[in-house]
């Protein structure tokens, strides 16, 4: 019998255990990456916590609104 293709292995459970450094875990198994903090992924010139303004959550929370409503109208409304 041939195998065409790469072969594959069984995806990872991470039994063996996960290392922690720098805002980073990863499987000692397989390399799988996890970001333990926001921070981690952000350049270090920006700022670390980022507070949204009353204004901005007002904004979102409006926009968010507005999405499910669209979604339930498109789904009520024929044609």
């Amino acid at each position: 019998m041939r195998a065409v293709g790469r072969l594959v292995r069984q995806p990872c459970v991470h039994h063996s255990g996960w290392t922690h450094t720098g805002g980073e875990a990863r499987c000692v198994e397989c390399g799988t990456r996890r970001f333990t903090d926001y921070g981690a992924l952000r350049p270090p010139e920006l700022p670390q916590t980022v507070t949204p303004s009353d204004h901005a959550r007002s904004a979102a929370d409006r926009a968010a609104a507005r999405q499910v409503w669209q979604r339930i109208r498109h789904r009520l409304l024929p044609g």
